[in-house]
C-alpha cells in the first residue's frame, strides 16, 4: 500500500511494506526553511509515526537552502528515521550531499548513491537490521 503527498517541490510516497518514505524532489526548485517544514509534515503524516528509511532522489538541478539543510538535520527531527540513502545524478550535487552530511552531521547513517538499486539495497539492509534489533530488544524485555 502506498500513500503519497504533493508539495510545490517534491512528491512524497510511503511504501507500508518496505516501510521506505521516498521523496522525489523536483529539479530547478530551491527548498527553503518552509518547503523542509512541509516535507517533515507529509513525513509525518505519511508513516503516521512509525519508524521509517527515506529514499531521496535528488536528481537534476536543487538548491535547498542552508536553512532547510539544518532544519532536516535535527536529530528531533530524524527521530523516527532509521537511515537515509540520498540518489544523486551530478558531480555537483553529489558534493552538495557530501557537504550536507559533512557539516549538517545528520544523525542517522545517511550515505550518497548513484545507483537507485544500490541505494534501496542499502536502505532494506538498514531496515532488516533495525527490525533485528528491535526484535532481540523485544525477546529480552
Amino acid at each position: 500500500m502506498e500513500n503519497s503527498i504533493v508539495t510545490r517541490t517534491a512528491k512524497i510516497t510511503f511504501n507500508v511494506q518496505e516501510g521506505v518514505l521516498y521523496f522525489e524532489l523536483f529539479p530547478g526548485n530551491e527548498i527553503g526553511l518552509e518547503d523542509s517544514k512541509e516535507h517533515i509534515a507529509a513525513s509525518e503524516k505519511l508513516t503516521n509515526g512509525k519508524m521509517h528509511c527515506a529514499f531521496i532522489k535528488a536528481l537534476g538541478n536543487i538548491d535547498i537552502s542552508s536553512e532547510a539543510r539544518k532544519y532536516g538535520s535535527n536529530p528531533k527531527i530524524q527521530e523516527n528515521l532509521i537511515a537515509q540513502a540520498v540518489l544523486v545524478d551530478s558531480m555537483a550535487t553529489r558534493i552538495a550531499g557530501n557537504f550536507y552530511i559533512r557539516f549538517n552531521k545528520p544523525p542517522k547513517p545517511t550515505r550518497i548513491f548513484t545507483n537507485p538499486e544500490d541505494a534501496k539495497s542499502w536502505l532494506l539492509y538498514k531496515k532488516a537490521e533495525f527490525d533485528k534489533q528491535q526484535e532481540v530488544e523485544s525477546n529480552s524485555k
